[in-house]
């Protein structure tokens, strides 16, 4: 399945037109490994995403500006003979903010486009979330996501609650790693593993 290119040129322009409008504070890449299961079919999904991004300084609003560039596949075919395989680019902000010096809280979101072997379909995500600071190393986030399509496309709406660890090695290299359990239209629970490098 090819990537539509069109569309992460008008990603990359948004992103662009955004970092321009805020002061800049640094670029960041990320790297996320997720294998979902979907628990009414048995199916496994593996998944890559690359997230390029830019971080802003703390006195913005917007704290940080994500363009997520995703290509997944099931591991079997369906009842039908199917094996879905899909690919997805999703323009993702933040904000972040803190209750007090070990509580810290988040709001991400965006739009983003689905190009599969079913039904193509653009879709939206908004997802709070609380992080716990343990020190200066580790931390530990609990988020809610509410997904849904933006089109119409029916059997997309879905909850998920995600929980678990951060660490970061210094101020330039972290981890995350997140247990992810969803309902709603699918009933799925998930693991996933991030790696970010902040220039």
């Amino acid at each position: 399945m090819k990537i539509d290119y069109m569309n992460i040129k008008y990603f990359a322009f948004v992103l662009l037109a955004a970092s321009a409008a805020v002061h800049a504070d640094g670029g960041r890449i990320g790297l996320e490994l997720e294998s979902e299961k979907n628990n009414q079919t048995g199916i496994t999904n593996h998944a890559v995403t690359l997230i390029p991004g830019w971080e802003f300084s703390e006195e913005n609003f917007i704290s940080r500006v994500e363009l997520l560039v995703e290509k997944n596949r099931d591991m079997s075919a369906d009842s039908d003979g199917v094996r879905a395989k899909e690919n997805k680019l999703f323009l993702r902000i933040r904000h972040d903010g803190e209750f007090t010096d070990r509580i810290g809280y988040y709001v991400r979101g965006g739009v983003g486009r689905s190009s599969n072997n079913e039904r193509n379909f653009n879709y939206a995500y908004v997802e709070p979330g609380v992080e716990y600071k343990f020190d200066k190393y580790w931390a530990w986030t609990v988020a809610y996501r509410e997904i849904n399509s933006i089109d119409g496309t029916p059997g997309k709406h879905v909850h998920k609650f995600y929980l678990g660890p951060s660490f970061d090695m210094d101020k330039n290299n972290e981890f995350e790693f997140r247990y992810v359990k969803g309902n709603g239209d699918q009933d799925v629970k998930a693991w996933l593993a991030e790696y970010v490098h902040k220039f």
